[in-house]
């Protein structure tokens, strides 16, 4: 990820914090990480860039300052963007998926596979090619194509296929449209590499992958109708956005049971309790979490009338004294979480 890439992520108003971005794309699922994805409303990167290593962004973080775009904070941890780093980013032609709402409940990684060596069977299989290089991909996703392959077989199943992708691209920009086909291979012919997209586009190597992921995801959403071809072997890629862990204490929660007993029954630590709900409080829509369980309508009443200005500015350390000791620093983070939330469903 380049300075411009890194430049679209960050906010003239709002000083970012260049590790909890990298942290996010690395997919490190800690509380920290979560939160302020949340509050960046950068939540759909996560995990997308696993092969990151740690300080991978250092550089564009670098380049950003010294190109005048961006301006560290006191500490030299957080970026704000210069006025500027504002008119450039606005004035730049990059791209901006329209499908990053359901990225996060999508296997976006395990679906490229798929796709991808299912278009490159389906091809061969029309033109009737018994021999050729399969995709390199993992074990599990070969047996899985295969057992969709013997599942849909059909004399026709070249024309479904390609009758379904036309209806999935035609509802994309036409450049996302050309990333996602230039990456498929078929009956003589080779996919693209993204380094190869990235130079014919005139694109960064990350906005080509941000194309890829926003064709994936219209074709998973088409997907679901039971008459597209892909339905079986895509349906299962559809996930809640929460870890395993958290949803089972989650739905133990919403049962009644206290945090103490959920602790006991599950032989966790409290605190670990505590850390799965912020994360699904977190990656879940307002309405799928108990708040008025957790966060009792008092509770919001009481930290109101003490945290004033900019979410991100709160510290828990700076509360009444009184109110630290009734209450501990998980409900203060939890309503934190819910006033973001009643801004993210009022559009601010």
């Amino acid at each position: 990820m380049g300075p411009a890439d890194l430049l679209q992520l960050l906010d003239q108003t709002q000083p970012r914090r260049v590790r909890a971005i990298e942290n996010l794309l690395r997919g490190r699922r800690t509380v920290s990480t979560l939160y302020w994805g949340q509050r960046y409303q950068l939540l759909a990167l996560l995990s997308l860039a696993k092969q990151l290593d740690r300080g991978a962004l250092d550089a564009a973080a670098q380049q950003v300052v010294q190109q005048g775009l961006a301006s560290w904070d006191a500490n030299h941890e957080r970026l704000v963007l210069t006025p500027r780093g504002l008119a450039a980013q606005q004035s730049a032609t990059y791209f901006h998926p329209q499908t990053a709402d359901w990225w996060p409940t999508i296997d976006l990684m395990t679906a490229r596979q798929r796709i991808l060596l299912a278009v490159q069977v389906a091809s061969q299989f029309s033109h009737h090619a018994g021999h050729y290089l399969p995709l390199t991909t993992d074990m599990a996703t070969r047996q899985f194509v295969r057992n969709w392959f013997h599942q849909v077989k059909a004399n026709d199943l070249g024309t479904q296929v390609l009758a379904a992708l036309t209806t999935s691209l035609a509802k994309l920009d036409p450049l996302v449209a050309a990333v996602v086909t230039g990456q498929f291979t078929g009956y003589q012919q080779a996919g693209q590499t993204l380094g190869q997209l990235s130079q014919t586009t005139q694109r960064t190597p990350w906005e080509i992958q941000l194309m890829q992921f926003e064709g994936l995801a219209q074709i998973m959403q088409d997907a679901k109708a039971p008459t597209n071809p892909f339905n079986s072997l895509l349906q299962p890629l559809w996930q809640t956005p929460v870890s395993r862990s958290a949803q089972i204490t989650l739905n133990t929660v919403k049962q009644g049971q206290t945090l103490a007993q959920i602790a006991g029954e599950r032989r966790v630590k409290v605190s670990t309790v505590r850390e799965h709900l912020l994360e699904a409080a977190i990656m879940l829509p307002l309405a799928a979490f108990p708040y008025d369980r957790l966060l009792a309508p008092a509770t919001r009443d009481q930290f109101k009338a003490v945290v004033q200005g900019p979410v991100d500015d709160w510290q828990y350390t700076e509360l009444p004294e009184a109110l630290q000791k009734q209450y501990e620093f998980f409900y203060f983070r939890l309503y934190a979480i819910w006033v973001g939330k009643q801004g993210e469903q009022h559009g601010k």
